[in-house]
């Protein structure tokens, strides 16, 4: 047998071997068993014949687990936690049940199992008694905080400054200024007025061009006519939709033990983005995040038509949090949990700006929310996210079914299924991970200074194929030792890699399946979802009471109380509907938060602080209203607009509150600095992609392609993450577009705020100052780039005439001419470098490192 040859058969024992880890299901004894997914079975195959709920043999009914709970004619058949004790066990233990059959060891072992270990709900509270300690909680007092309350619609106050009103907005805020004898600052000049509304609209800054027209036209209606046309922009669903994905937790990864990237979560951002390019009416925006699948019935396991894939899609809003539930063969059930419930508090907070979370383990210690609203809630996401019939976050964990919607006719659909979830496709990416985890074995190794003998490298990938439950991080740091180098040192690394690169390339001309459209969707798993119980200390082994879907008890009318219909009722419906009666309920008049929270956001994304600054919580540990009228005012006319973003966006952008200027009044400083009154427009720090993308529009080098997969990003030789100048064109791209991952955030983007979602949503950003942003304008090579490539534009359009040239990058990055001071600088930093073009470069850096490319005024 040749040398080549040897090695292929060792490969293919390892990829047998590999398979069979693959395909190997964790050990019943490693978790308590679940009761509708492996005990439910094996009544089902030899039980409830006898006993179930057509005939009760004994007065026992095995076909459901309240049924088994209930017990027989001589009482309880089972004593949680003591198989001993129980008269089902032993009646099976004994040979005496099933009659005319017998179980299998295996069946026998798992019933066991169960009863010893399984989850088994306290009963110890009678309904009455629960309803009854919850009505003293929720009093009418607590049902009347200002959140809590419906809405009104007040008369826009009389007020002194008339001629400072132009909208009713100014009238409720003129009102707050008058009482201090104080007034709004005088409208801004017009060249920071185009910067601010180009910055709040598109995230960008206008062009000279655009500036001049603005500037020059001259009549009464140039204000609204330039709002309405970057309403109109494409650009706008790209900013506009940016801040909804930060409100999502939208991100690129899955938050699992490597980070993995989710392949296809860029098509509910391009969902995003179009929703509010079409100023798609904010009610049927959140309807369909919320419950899209629902909405049109789709059919699990179908190929959605084409009026379904845009509903579907939206639903990628519940699948944006961290999923850890496909990294582990032992243990997985709690991490169903952790999934279901960081998806229902992000997904909640997101829209109805209470502290939901604050009520997984008891009552809520501040807000009139209940521990059983929280499961009300719960059970209501309970068919998606169901831990008795769990179904796979990713393709590459699990059988098939995956959480995702193939788009594909049912040979295709078929054809690949077959072919993701072969043995061949397993073993290929064990292998990948079996060559990664030993890259990072031997670097490990190498740093620690140890000698890497031929024995003890092959007893270390042997140790590494031997472990099961292998974690590897495809990100961790090389610590300056790359994988090229450790293949020189170790040439079995580049054999290994050719093998593993020959394997997937005789797969792929092998297999028939193509590629796949799919989406990341959330639809129910079935009809018939397991119960929901109250967890006692949020802990999944100690359920309580059985809960049915309901909303907050302090929201819902004592008098009529709401709701959910039963899907046994609707054999039409795919689903249970819950979420789509959720949906409905939340932005009907009878909510009074939703609405609330989305035009509070809006006021948030246009000033830096929200009318009630706690964005998220609208509890009693939030900021109060600074202005609750205007607040009711507003989320009123918005409803009666029909939820139309565009037209509320107007309304702010039209009035004097917004179009007043920034500067500092002494006393009004020092009364209130924070402009909680909105005496001023106050400066607000761009956010970090505005800031990127319009160094890369000032500099000519930006790509205003819309849409698609997310650029890749690659770590840079001093550790830091950039945008990959080798694959796709992320380099030039709008920040948007880029891989946006919880671990491996692009540093410049990272040092300005930019949230990476390790906190599954931020829908407030951190608006800091610190040493390493000027650091990263100093040494991030988007700025040798973007700095270069204006300095070229500038000197080729000055025909190099200096002074010229810093006149046009002025006019670029300030839309305005420089001072007599300024200009000064600038011919000294020419001058002060031995090549006049990397002086005027360098002093075209610390332009864009200044205040006035920085902020918006």
């Amino acid at each position: 047998m040749s040398r080549s040859e040897g090695r292929r058969v060792r490969l293919s024992r390892l990829c047998l071997g590999i398979a069979l880890v693959a395909i190997a299901g964790p050990a019943a004894a490693q978790r308590a068993p679940l009761f509708k997914s492996e005990i439910m079975p094996v009544l089902e195959k030899n039980c409830v014949m006898c006993h179930g709920d057509k005939q009760k043999m004994a007065g026992l009914d095995l076909s459901s687990f309240s049924g088994m709970m209930a017990g027989s004619s001589s009482g309880p058949v089972i004593a949680p936690g003591k198989p001993e004790r129980s008269m089902l066990w032993k009646m099976i233990e004994n040979g005496q049940m099933p009659q005319g059959g017998k179980l299998t060891s295996a069946e026998k072992q798992l019933i066991h199992a169960y009863i010893e270990q399984g989850r088994f709900p306290a009963t110890s509270e009678t309904e009455a008694a629960i309803q009854a300690r919850e009505a003293a909680k929720i009093t009418p007092q607590r049902r009347e905080w200002w959140s809590f309350r419906k809405p009104v619609k007040a008369t826009p106050p009389a007020v002194k400054n008339k001629d400072q009103v132009r909208t009713p907005i100014d009238a409720f805020v003129l009102a707050k200024l008058e009482q201090k004898g104080w007034k709004m600052q005088p409208e801004a000049d017009r060249v920071t007025l185009v910067r601010r509304a180009y910055f709040d609209l598109t995230g960008l800054l206008p062009t000279p061009a655009e500036v001049k027209a603005f500037v020059e036209d001259k009549s009464p209606n140039a204000w609204e006519s330039l709002i309405d046309r970057l309403l109109a922009s494409p650009h706008y669903g790209e900013q506009w939709g940016r801040h909804w994905l930060d409100v999502a937790g939208y991100s690129d990864s899955r938050g699992d033990a490597g980070d993995t990237d989710r392949e296809v979560s860029w098509k509910y951002r391009d969902y995003v983005i179009n929703a509010f390019n079409k100023n798609k009416p904010i009610d049927l925006f959140l309807i369909e995040q919320m419950a899209g699948d629902q909405l049109v019935n789709y059919k699990p396991g179908s190929r959605p038509t084409p009026d379904q894939i845009e509903p579907l899609t939206a639903t990628g809003f519940l699948r944006t949090t961290a999923d850890i539930t496909d990294n582990q063969t032992i243990y997985e059930v709690d991490k169903y949990f952790d999934a279901q419930q960081k998806a229902m508090e992000t997904s909640l907070s997101a829209t109805m700006g209470v502290t939901i979370g604050c009520a997984r383990c008891h009552d809520h210690k501040f807000d009139p929310i209940l521990q059983r609203d929280y499961y009300k809630l719960m059970s209501v996401y309970q068919a998606v996210w169901d831990p008795e019939n769990w179904v796979a976050g990713s393709l590459n964990f699990g059988p098939w079914p995956s959480r995702m919607v193939l788009d594909m006719d049912d040979a295709s659909r078929a054809s690949w299924i077959k072919d993701v979830t072969s043995n061949d496709a397993k073993a290929i990416r064990r292998m990948d991970d079996l060559l990664e985890a030993t890259y990072q074995r031997y670097r490990a190794e190498v740093k620690a200074g140890s000698t890497m003998t031929p024995e003890l490298r092959a007893q270390m990938r042997k140790d590494i194929e031997a472990d099961p439950d292998l974690d590897v991080d495809r990100n961790a740091p090389k610590d300056g030792i790359t994988d090229q180098e450790m293949e020189k040192r170790f040439p079995e690394l580049a054999r290994w890699k050719d093998e593993i690169n020959t394997m997937r390339y005789n797969r792929k001309n092998k297999s028939k399946s193509g590629g796949a459209n799919y989406i990341e969707a959330a639809w129910d798993v079935s009809k018939t979802p397991s119960p929901t119980y109250i967890l006692q200390r949020g802990n999944y082994l100690s359920p309580g009471a059985e809960v049915q879907p309901g909303i907050p008890l302090v929201l819902d009318n004592p008098r009529s109380p709401f709701k959910f219909p039963d899907p046994k009722d609707h054999p039409d419906w795919n689903s249970t509907n819950r979420r789509l009666t959720l949906a409905k309920w939340m932005v009907s008049p009878e909510n009074p938060l939703v609405p609330r929270v989305f035009v509070n956001r809006a006021w948030q994304w246009h000033f830096g602080e929200g009318i009630v600054r706690s964005v998220d919580d609208f509890g009693v540990q939030g900021t109060a209203p600074t202005h609750p009228e205007l607040l009711d005012y507003l989320t009123v006319s918005f409803e009666e607009h029909n939820w139309d973003l565009k037209w509320l966006t107007k309304q702010i952008m039209m009035s004097q509150v917004y179009r007043q200027g920034s500067a500092e009044v002494a006393q009004n400083m020092t009364a209130d600095p924070s402009d909680k009154l909105l005496w001023r427009k106050a400066p607000v720090r761009l956010e970090a992609e505005t800031i990127r993308d319009s160094m890369l529009k000032v500099s000519g080098l930006l790509n205003d392609k819309m849409f698609g997969k997310q650029e890749p990003i690659k770590r840079g030789p001093d550790g830091q993450w950039l945008e990959d100048d080798k694959k796709g064109s992320g380099v030039t791209r709008r920040s948007l577009y880029l891989a946006q991952t919880r671990t491996r955030s692009v540093a410049f983007l990272h040092v300005f705020d930019c949230p990476d979602m390790t906190s599954d949503n931020q829908a407030q950003r951190f608006r800091a100052s610190l040493p390493t942003q000027s650091l990263a304008l100093l040494n991030n090579p988007l700025v040798f780039r973007t700095t270069q490539a204006l300095t070229q534009q500038v000197l080729e359009r000055s025909n190099n005439h200096y002074d010229q040239a810093v006149k046009l990058a002025f006019d670029e990055a300030y839309n305005r001419p420089p001072s007599a001071e300024e200009l000064s600088i600038a011919k000294e930093a020419i001058a002060g470098d031995s090549d006049p073009k990397e002086g005027l470069r360098l002093f075209i850096q610390a332009m864009f490192g200044a205040n006035d490319f920085l902020y918006s005024h």
